[in-house]
């Protein structure tokens, strides 16, 4: 039976295509919905009624949701401070997220691919349910999920934040993830464990990725190891040294979500460098 929820979830978002949908999902599911569209509305209804979760659009041009996240984590009052965050961001661009995760979010979402049944379980995640979560169909998965299974990936990445992040999503489509932190520490980690997958990071405390690129590469031990650079900016010489150093993707951060990253991920380890 719907209804039985009496938790309440703020919606600080001016978004009527996504307000209407999710809001109405969640009350039909019994979670009480309360919807503002400015920072002063936002602080007043956090105040009145110490909502169980708080989702924050950060893009909006009426709010500095980051300044905004700044008050909630710093709140004396350690209801509105430990109150679950899931934020929406535009394109899910990994410097904001990884920016929004140091300030304490729970989870996120992206708004150009916004899915409300993720969405939904994203926030019965936090909330908790009494209702099973429907099973997703999963025919024509097996192979691709058997591969996944044995594939291990390396991340070479200085940033925690996005570390972390990374580290996260892989593991939940069963991958095996390893770190690095540094270039210098990356060809050690890569000859000790001779991963299928390197995410390689150009910038990097040490020797940067080129470098550690041009080594892998004439190591005959990685010749067929995917190498995926990412970098925080996208000049074209840097893409094409990287291409043409070995690299076999080109990540811009700010123009893939992780979520494309791992898809574009998925499709490496079923198409495996010749």
């Amino acid at each position: 039976m719907a209804g039985v929820y009496t938790k309440k979830v703020l919606i600080v978002e001016d978004d009527q295509s996504i307000v209407g949908v999710l809001a109405e999902r969640l009350r039909t599911l019994g979670y009480e919905i309360l919807i503002v569209t400015d920072e002063t509305q936002a602080l007043a209804e956090l105040r009145r009624v110490h909502p169980e979760l708080l989702l924050l659009d950060v893009g909006m041009t009426a709010i500095d949701g980051f300044a905004l996240l700044e008050s909630i984590r710093g709140n004396p009052d350690p209801r509105i401070a430990q109150m679950p965050v899931i934020i929406g961001s535009h394109s899910g661009d990994l410097v904001e997220i990884g920016r929004a995760l140091k300030l304490g979010i729970n989870d996120y979402f992206v708004k150009t691919t916004f899915d409300v049944d993720a969405l939904v379980l994203k926030i019965q995640k936090q909330l908790g349910s009494n209702t099973a979560p429907q099973k997703k169909d999963t025919k024509g998965t097996p192979a691709v999920t058997s591969q996944l299974l044995t594939t291990k990936i390396l991340i070479i990445e200085d940033d925690k934040f996005l570390r972390d992040l990374a580290i996260q999503k892989l593991s939940k489509e069963h991958l095996q993830v390893v770190t690095a932190v540094d270039g210098e520490q990356g060809i050690a980690v890569a000859e000790r464990e001779n991963p299928d997958i390197i995410l390689l990071d150009i910038l990097l405390p040490g020797i940067d990725g080129f470098e550690v690129l041009k080594r892998l590469r004439s190591n005959p031990l990685f010749a067929k190891t995917r190498v995926a650079m990412l970098s925080n900016f996208g000049q074209r010489e840097d893409i094409d040294r990287a291409l043409h150093a070995g690299a076999d993707q080109f990540f811009i951060k700010a123009n893939y979500t992780l979520d494309e990253i791992v898809e574009e991920i998925k499709k490496m380890i079923v198409h495996p460098r010749s």
